[in-house]
């Protein structure tokens, strides 16, 4: 596995792991406010971050996605696509100040700020590393992930191994907590829903990044197992600790807090990067969705951002048990599409993955100094590039690009 599917893995598994899980927020309103049963709910939900993940980055790959539109355009009918991408350019624009006006709440709680003060620190982040471009972007937001999977790792053991807990008082608890969803299930469903219209959009355009599908999909598995560990863990951390966290904005802030108060200063700078995560996937998705050329991007990316600025003054609480049920079912639609499209489109998938598993062979054949690279190899070369579902030049960059990464970071390896 090469840096870049690690750098994609950890970006996956950033921009899923936004405001909502990292601070505890969504857990607290979706599971735990069932009591002991949404714990079970937990269990299905990381089983279908493994298994959609994976399908996910795949189809992101397979169509060499630059836009959920591509995929979109391929897997529905055309009322059926016209309706998603408004849906998912609707939640770009919904979740993403949701988002900013969770950066203000994070410093808020943890700093006194004012909480348009962090709205507007994100708000500047989001356009300046926004400007960078898209390999750069994937580094930065993957760069979190590791310090939320330690933190959170921090957090739940020294929850769990100090814990003496009455169960049913801590049910009893949690039930008391408002939920906007009426059981277990039907919370389950909504709240894998939301996960995946939060990130879909920068999910295709990762998966997309990778030529080789199967290795995609892998990468889409992985990153999703990590986000079922983290979900799990926050989850029983919550639900444990619920005595302390019942009415913060932050849970998981307050529970590193209570184990040190420096942990808790850490822990809420890692919450804040999180929440960028998600923020910029999703802004930078909906402006690119929107922009042919690569200046009405930028221009988009800066009219999106401020807008969103101004709407997060609603706050974050408010906004997330509005919004999030709406989106949940939203997002529901759009997988039940997905997993569909991807089992008509597995005997494609496999025969395009032979395809450029060929195609790179004779790339790299192409480009190493060693290897005569004869007339009968290019046109083989095209005539794959020319059966590809692809634009045959458009293929032929695309592996051309990937081969040429890989061969250099061979090369470091070598030198080093």
């Amino acid at each position: 596995m090469n840096k870049k599917t690690i750098s994609i893995i950890l970006a996956y598994v950033g921009v899923l792991t936004g405001a909502g899980l990292a601070s505890g927020q969504e857990i607290m309103q979706y599971f735990i406010s069932f009591g002991k049963p949404g714990l079970f709910g937990l269990v299905a939900i990381g089983i279908l971050h493994i298994f959609v993940g994976g399908i996910i980055l795949q189809l992101g790959s397979h169509f060499i996605a630059e836009s959920h539109i591509d995929v979109l355009e391929e897997v529905s009918e055309k009322f059926v696509t016209k309706f998603m991408d408004f849906a998912l350019l609707l939640n770009c624009f919904l979740m993403g100040f949701v988002m900013i006006a969770g950066a203000g709440s994070n410093l808020n709680q943890q700093f006194g700020l004012a909480t348009w003060v962090g709205s507007l620190i994100c708000t500047i982040l989001i356009i300046v590393v926004g400007m960078m471009d898209f390999e750069k972007v994937t580094r930065v937001i993957g760069v979190f992930t590791p310090l939320i999977l330690v933190f959170t790792l921090i957090g739940g053991f020294h929850t769990i191994i100090n814990a003496n807990p009455d169960f049913n008082a801590l049910d009893a608890l949690g039930k008391s907590i408002p939920s906007s969803l009426p059981n277990v299930a039907n919370s389950t469903i909504n709240y894998f829903g939301l996960c995946m219209i939060s990130s879909i959009s920068m999910a295709f355009v990762l998966g997309g990044t990778r030529t080789d599908s199967s290795q995609a999909r892998v990468g889409g598995m992985l990153g999703g197992s990590l986000v079922a560990i983290l979900t799990g863990l926050v989850g029983i951390t919550i639900f444990l600790g619920l005595n302390d966290v019942m009415d913060a904005d932050i849970p998981m802030q307050i529970i590193l807090n209570n184990i040190n108060p420096y942990l808790g200063l850490a822990m809420s700078l890692v919450i804040f990067g999180m929440i960028f995560n998600t923020a910029i996937s999703l802004f930078y998705s909906a402006a690119r969705r929107l922009s042919l050329t690569e200046e009405k991007f930028k221009r988009n990316l800066v009219i999106f951002t401020l807008f969103g600025f101004g709407l997060s003054f609603m706050g974050f609480k408010k906004l997330m048990a509005i919004l999030y049920p709406i989106l949940g079912f939203l997002g529901t639609a759009l997988i039940i599409i997905l997993i569909a499209a991807w089992f008509k489109e597995r005997d494609s998938i496999k025969s395009e993955s032979k395809k450029r598993d060929q195609m790179e062979e004779l790339t790299r054949k192409k480009l190493d100094d060693d290897e005569e690279f004869s007339k009968k190899d290019r046109r083989k070369l095209n005539e794959l590039a020319e059966s590809s579902i692809i634009d045959d030049e458009k293929i032929k960059e695309a592996v051309e690009e990937e081969i040429e990464e890989e061969m250099e970071e061979e090369n470091n390896n070598d030198n080093e």
